[in-house]
């Protein structure tokens, strides 16, 4: 492409982002026709500036293009009028081609669909539609098991394998393995990228419930269909012990609608009660002014947020910035898991891991072949298991590392495994850092927003992140 991987990198997540641009754009229209403007208004002013869409829209990772496709697939079932062809095809795309669990999202609204159509010509209509419909994810799983199959060299369907391990693991594998969180988790982590909006959002389903004698039966159901996906996502996956932040992006524009409707109800409430106070349009007016006044403000804290987060952890992205002449074997020890990507390596550079303090399985490297049709993908590197055990050949030697990523807490206790390599200028020399949060000793208050000076007292504690290179 003529271009380096470092800005190969850049255009990816950038095509990501477009691409969630445009489902998002699609979702609007199709809340707006179909629900109400305000909702389909509210939704995209509510994730726009959203700390959590900030970070997952443009993500290179599976739970993110399935976040984009239930977007799409969300759309075409709110604007189909007898067929649902099409979003069963972008639904199956978001599970087979991303990430199998986000199937779970197509739910609510095949449900709403085969209700309206049972109503509208019959229940055998109703089968004998999907049943047509069904070429169309049939297809989209045969190419993907094409495609796989010849990546691998044997015949695979990796969304079952993805299931079949994280689900039917079996006593002493599964996810598990990898780290567990309280029930309570993801409504911490949604409250930091969401904050007022998440109790917006999970204010919805009474909110809609208490509407029932309200609207008409098809509004009504409409509007369970639509926030039900939230809940169920959310349900599904506080109930799993291993939990992580990247598992709730497929759901993030379901908090956004939720969000949404919750704002919706509250200001036709508002309305109703203002038009009884007084006749004026300028109190009438009063309704809007207070729901805008809470997505601005959610938006500033989601600002703040973003601002935090980008000035306090980035450094393991920044400080490759101009060191473009990195090669040999970059090593990394304690830092292995804040490694972000091989894009941001030079092409004569390899990542490299020493040993330190973790005890479990590493990354394992593909084999290199000069082939335009990427042979090394089918061969399994050495030493993998489902089990987390370490593998002690995929370490090298200190000796064999031309450069070093480290970092640097001041106060935090040293090992033989994991010593400050960044002080022993005897050995190596500081060729980039870049300050980092040490988190552990910065207050709450500085660690969930950015606040200027000015309105509290940077209490902000760093730590070094830097790129050694080995003293000839």
């Amino acid at each position: 492409m003529g271009l380096d991987k470092a800005h190969e990198f850049l255009l990816l997540r950038g095509i990501l982002a477009t691409v969630a641009s445009i489902a998002q754009t699609e979702l609007y229209g199709a809340l707006s026709a179909r629900v109400h403007p305000d909702v389909g208004l509210y939704s995209v002013l509510i994730s726009m500036p959203s700390a959590g869409m900030y970070q997952a829209m443009p993500a290179f990772l599976p739970s993110s293009f399935a976040m984009s496709f239930v977007m799409l697939g969300t759309s075409a079932f709110l604007k189909t009028t007898a067929s649902p062809v099409k979003a069963l095809v972008l639904f199956s795309i978001a599970g087979l081609f991303g990430w199998p669990f986000s199937l779970a999202l197509v739910i609510p609204q095949l449900l709403l669909w085969c209700l309206e159509m049972a109503e509208r010509y019959s229940m055998v209509w109703v089968l004998r539609t999907l049943l047509r419909s069904s070429g169309g994810p049939f297809a989209v799983l045969t190419l993907i098991t094409i495609v796989d199959s010849l990546a691998y060299r044997k015949l695979v369907f990796v969304p079952f394998n993805i299931v079949l391990y994280n689900v039917f693991g079996g006593e002493g594998r599964g996810p598990d393995l990898y780290g567990t969180e309280p029930w309570w988790y993801y409504l911490a982590n949604l409250s930091l990228n969401f904050n007022i909006m998440l109790v917006a959002a999970l204010c919805s389903g009474p909110l809609v419930l208490a509407g029932l004698g309200y609207w008409p039966g098809p509004t009504f159901r409409t509007y369970i269909a639509v926030t039900a996906q939230f809940y169920i996502w959310i349900l599904i996956f506080s109930l799993q012990p291993h939990k992580e932040e990247r598992f709730m992006y497929p759901a993030y524009p379901g908090l956004c609608l939720n969000a949404a409707v919750s704002l919706y109800m509250v200001k036709s409430f508002l309305s109703q009660v203002f038009e009884k106070i007084s006749s004026s349009k300028s109190v009438r007016r009063l309704a809007d002014i207070s729901v805008f006044a809470a997505i601005f403000g959610a938006a500033l804290i989601s600002v703040l947020r973003i601002a935090a987060v980008t000035s306090g952890y980035s450094a393991p992205i920044d400080i490759y910035n101009g060191h473009h002449n990195l090669t040999g074997n970059v090593c990394y020890g304690k830092e292995w898991y804040r490694f972000p990507s091989s894009f941001l390596l030079p092409q004569n550079a390899r990542p490299r891991f020493i040993k330190s303090a973790f005890a479990g399985l590493l990354p394992g490297s593909f084999t290199e072949r000069n082939s335009p049709f990427r042979d090394g993908t089918w061969e399994i590197p050495e030493n993998m298991n489902d089990l987390n055990q370490e593998d002690y050949t995929k370490y090298i030697p200190i000796e064999e590392c031309d450069y070093l990523v480290d970092s640097y807490f001041e106060g935090k206790d040293e090992s033989s495994l994991e010593p400050n390599y960044i002080l022993d200028t005897e050995h190596w020399d500081l060729i980039s850092c870049r300050e980092f949060l040490d988190a552990s000793k910065t207050p709450f208050p500085n660690r969930i927003i950015w606040l200027p000076r000015m309105v509290i007292d940077d209490k902000r504690v760093w730590a070094k992140y830097c790129i050694l290179r080995k003293r000839s």
